[in-house]
């Protein structure tokens, strides 16, 4: 669940820095979309190494879009924020080593791959432009 807490502000984020050209705070993004800066700053963080913002350091610096919001699309943003052990793949924590187990989790991986797909799919449907409509 985390995670997908994590990409909602993350978008958020990436909504407020592409609707205008000026600089934002962490804190400024943080109170627009009513989140915690600091928090919201390892977000942040990841969108920075990703290549999606970029950051100036010091007195009057701030964080800046680095793409075109339509060059952003909502697939690539939840990759970036995704941890590695995906929200879905904790269902495979509930079978067994035996063989009902192993028959049930292959079941469960298919229908994990088929999410993922269908999540991939409908994302990339989607850029930051979108969500600013």
């Amino acid at each position: 669940m985390a995670e997908l807490k994590r990409f909602g502000y993350g978008l958020q984020a990436l909504v407020v820095l592409a609707s205008r050209s000026g600089q934002y705070s962490s804190t400024e993004i943080a109170e627009l979309i009513n989140g915690e800066a600091t928090a919201l700053r390892k977000i942040l963080s990841r969108l920075t190494d990703a290549g999606f913002i970029e950051v100036s350091q010091g007195r009057g610096g701030g964080y800046t879009l680095a793409r075109k919001p339509e060059d952003i699309t909502l697939a690539e943003v939840y990759r970036t924020l995704q941890d590695d052990g995906a929200q879905w793949e904790r269902m495979l924590d509930t079978t067994g080593n035996n063989f009902f187990g192993k028959k049930v989790r292959e079941s469960f991986e298919q229908i994990i791959m088929d999410i993922h797909t269908q999540v991939d799919h409908v994302l990339l449907s989607y850029t930051i432009a979108d969500l600013m409509e």
